[in-house]
């Protein structure tokens, strides 16, 4: 059994798009593949990036099947309703979903492959000249977000694309699955910046300019965000660390 949605400007391509599946397996450039696969395909002249969700638990094929919506809906109705309040998020093309009568099996988010400079993780390593510059419009927009009252629950590294445009920067979301519509005082707008990995001096502008659009203590929510952020990211270097010790117990144990 088949669910999907299609956007009415791609109805044309429908046949198509229902093909992605069968088509995804063997073609398409790789972009990732970890927990979910990411490819680039070609339908009919139109690069779109496609998202094969991993199959979920067995409680979760139930659930996404009978009981709530599950991912690939909600990353399309989300990227939707974004772009509906003028948030940055690549144009949906479709989602996909497969299911059996015990749940979902398979499912795909299919959205339109743009182009961009950065990801938000690229400015760590890259330092462009213009660095403060990006950093406050990047705050200014996930302020305009917070104030729609959309907590975008992986605000993190790799789910903003930066693109520089003649008026400036602009800024799409990714990996929408996961938001929050919820009310957002400043100290909770403040920590949705904590998982991006950023440097102290990045940190420095970030809640500066937060502090302002908020009319808040810019020094409290430096020491804020500076200390939820090493927080966060001793737990991630602790994590990685303990995968590899496992990995290496276990290459010695074989």
């Amino acid at each position: 059994m088949i669910d999907y949605r299609i956007n009415p400007k791609y109805k044309s391509l429908e046949n198509a798009i229902l093909d992605i599946p069968h088509r995804f397996e063997e073609e398409g450039k790789v972009i990732e593949d970890n927990r979910n696969v990411i490819k680039i395909l070609d339908v009919e002249g139109l690069r779109v990036n496609v998202k094969s969700f991993k199959k979920p638990n067995v409680v979760n094929q139930f659930a996404y099947a009978y009981i709530r919506k599950g991912k690939a809906l909600r990353s399309f109705e989300y990227a939707n309703l974004f772009r509906e309040k003028g948030i940055g998020t690549p144009e949906p093309v479709a989602y996909i979903v497969f299911r059996n009568v015990w749940g979902v099996t398979r499912s795909y988010y299919i959205s339109q492959q743009v182009d961009y400079d950065y990801l938000f993780r690229d400015l760590r390593e890259k330092r462009p000249a213009d660095l403060e510059f990006i950093l406050r419009e990047f705050t200014r927009f996930t302020h305009y977000f917070h104030s729609q009252s959309i907590y975008f629950v992986d605000h993190s590294p790799g789910n903003t694309l930066i693109k520089r445009t003649e008026k400036g920067v602009e800024f799409s979301l990714v990996d929408l699955n996961r938001v929050k519509f919820i009310s957002i005082p400043p100290l909770v707008g403040l920590k949705n910046f904590y998982r991006l990995n950023a440097t102290d001096d990045m940190i420095d502008i970030i809640a500066d300019e937060y502090a302002r659009l908020t009319n808040s203590d810019s020094a409290e929510m430096t020491r804020l965000l500076k200390e939820w952020t090493h927080d966060h990211d001793e737990r991630v270097r602790r994590r990685k660390e303990k995968k590899k010790k496992s990995k290496k117990y276990l290459l010695r144990s074989l």
